[in-house]
């Protein structure tokens, strides 16, 4: 930490002489060591350094803003960083081509989440599921916390008082901060009074220092306080997105995940619905990369030597060894070597729906019709496994599962949290005839984790 510290006030520095802007290098230079500057932030207000002129005439934008949450169910809010112009609720869905960042609230465990429009990590609720599967647009950017706020940072925050300045400050510390690429994230929860946020426009060309100086918690939600200062000299404009929300055929969104395989030899793939990236389909051959267990959903294998079965199978199945004795020992491996809770294999509990078993049920209730948000897919977990059952419990489905059955999970996790989930076969090719590889393909509606 000291390192860094040191390392981007000299970058900072650096980029500040070459442009001209107004500052003291040489006050940086002889200002003490890190390790010895006391560790305790004062608050960012109008005083000395960082006085700031109200009726000056600027060539940035400063202002004060709220970001709200009142209703965490369905709400949220976002920020037009160019004017600080908030939009709340559905007016969110009219101003695509003006968010710049979303805030979220979902309870009091992930509280106050700021986020770029981009983000793969929204579902968490129906309003945050428009979003993440329904934008025409989304305008992109880059995003940096700072958490732990030294004094020198309230400086070289309130010592920004010029596009030029905001602009040398935002590239320096993006500079240094991408050094790490565990720095950079397009969703920071929990986001707390006195840290600061990095914001960088790729679309629309702007640059901002936000500066969090309160974080209020009400019966029904949250909001923020937050201290903007924008360059947005050279903002250009996105042409407002029209033509509301994509929502295919009326039917609700879904992850696709597919993942191709040899037709004539023994393969077991790995999902992991909640990544939900194709790139997080796994196999024997890869599966040292992963360092996470927790989001494994279901296992698909295949053997071409056995009537050219596919299976079906929980992660934690016993009967994985059965049909791949090299993947059931790894995972067991694995699972002794991962200490930490949520890296480990969830227990997974897992139940196949079939039209014949649950038609009147499957009618009433589609797979196309439930939303992606979290409590959706609980309800929907529940309407399959109260009285009468007609979900079929089990870890291990053989014998060429049919593409019009449905499974809906639940994981419980090791650190006591529960995730739910539903997915189905779209189409699986093994034919032993054909070019190329064999190729599965899933939609998965899963639990989107803020944590």
């Amino acid at each position: 930490m000291v390192m860094k510290k040191i390392f981007y006030i000299a970058a900072l520095c650096g980029i500040v002489c070459m442009t001209g802007v107004t500052g003291s290098c040489e006050k940086d230079k002889q200002l003490p060591p890190e390790e010895n500057v006391e560790r305790v932030l004062p608050p960012i207000e109008d005083i000395d350094e960082g006085e700031e002129d109200p009726d000056a005439e600027k060539d940035y934008f400063h202002a004060i803003n709220f970001l709200q949450v009142e209703n965490v169910d369905t709400d949220g809010s976002g920020i037009d960083l160019a004017t600080g112009k908030v939009f709340r609720g559905m007016d969110v869905h009219n101003n695509i081509h003006a968010i710049d960042l979303l805030y979220l609230d979902f309870g009091n465990a992930t509280s106050s989440n700021i986020a770029l429009p981009e983000s793969r990590e929204l579902s968490v609720n129906a309003y945050g599921e428009d979003i993440q599967y329904g934008w025409r647009h989304k305008n992109a950017g880059v995003l940096y916390r700072l958490e732990d706020v030294q004094p020198r940072d309230v400086e070289w925050f309130n010592g920004a008082k010029s596009a030029v300045r905001i602009s040398a400050v935002v590239d320096s510390m993006i500079t240094v901060l991408s050094a790490d690429p565990g720095n950079q994230k397009q969703r920071y929860r929990n986001v707390q009074k006195d840290q600061i946020l990095i914001f960088k426009s790729i679309d629309r060309n702007i640059a901002s220092l936000i500066y969090v100086n309160h974080r209020g918690i009400t019966t029904s939600g949250s909001n923020l306080r937050l201290v903007i200062k924008t360059d947005a000299t050279q903002l250009q404009e996105v042409p407002p997105v029209i033509g509301g929300l994509l929502n295919a055929n009326g039917n609700f969104y879904a992850d696709v995940m597919e993942a191709s395989f040899p037709r004539d030899s023994k393969v077991a793939l790995l999902f992991d619905f909640e990544k939900k990236k194709i790139t997080n389909v796994y196999t024997e051959q890869d599966i040292d990369a992963i360092d996470d267990f927790s989001g494994l959903g279901m296992i698909f294998t295949f053997d071409a030597n056995d009537a050219r079965r596919h299976r079906i199978l929980s992660p934690r199945s016993p009967s994985i060894a059965t049909y791949d004795s090299g993947i059931s020992a790894y995972l067991t491996t694995r699972e002794n070597q991962l200490t930490a809770d949520k890296s480990r294999p969830s227990n997974t509990y897992m139940y196949r729906v079939t039209v014949t078993n649950a038609q009147d049920r499957l009618n009433a209730n589609p797979f196309d019709g439930v939303r992606l948000s979290n409590k959706s897919l609980k309800d929907y977990f529940d309407i399959f496994r109260t009285t009468p059952v007609v979900g079929e419990q089990g870890n291990a489905w053989n014998n060429n599962q049919a593409v019009n059955n449905i499974w809906i999970v639940r994981h419980t996790r090791s650190d006591g949290g529960d995730a739910y989930g539903a997915f189905r076969f779209v189409s699986v090719d093994k034919a032993a005839t054909g070019q190329g590889d064999g190729k599965v393909v899933f939609e998965v509606k899963y639990w989107n984790s803020l944590d």
